[in-house]
C-alpha cells in the first residue's frame, strides 16, 4: 500500500485573515467594573446611565473604526463616556430627583 502525502489543498497558513471586530476579555472586565461601581451607588438611574454610556461609547468606537479603517482600542471612549455619565447621574441627577421626591413634585 502506498501512503499519499499530498495535501488536500487546505493550508491553514494560506487562509485569509478573519474580518470583523474583536473585543478582548479585558474590555468586558473594565465595563463590568464600571457598572458594578455604579450598582454600589444604590440608584438604578446611575446603573442604567453607565450601561447606556458604555453602549454609546462602543458605537462611537465602531463609527470611528469605520472611518479610519485601522485597529482602535475599545476601552478609552466607552470608559470616558461611562465615567462622565456616572458622575453626572450620581452628583447632579440623583440629588435633583431626591429633591423632587421630598417636595412631592412628580414630572
Amino acid at each position: 500500500a502506498v501512503v499519499s502525502t499530498q495535501s488536500t489543498g487546505h493550508d491553514p497558513d494560506m487562509e485569509p485573515p478573519e474580518q470583523g471586530v474583536k473585543l478582548g476579555l479585558g474590555d468586558f472586565i473594565f465595563y463590568s467594573v464600571l457598572v458594578g461601581k455604579a450598582a454600589t451607588a444604590d440608584d438604578w438611574n446611575t446603573v442604567m446611565a453607565c450601561f447606556f454610556a458604555i453602549l454609546i461609547g462602543m458605537c462611537l468606537t465602531l463609527l470611528i473604526l469605520a472611518v479610519v479603517k485601522r485597529a482602535l482600542p475599545a476601552l478609552p471612549i466607552s470608559i470616558f463616556v461611562g465615567i462622565i455619565f456616572f458622575a453626572c447621574t450620581k452628583f447632579c441627577i440623583k440629588p435633583f430627583c431626591d429633591r423632587l421626591a421630598v417636595g412631592q413634585v412628580y414630572l
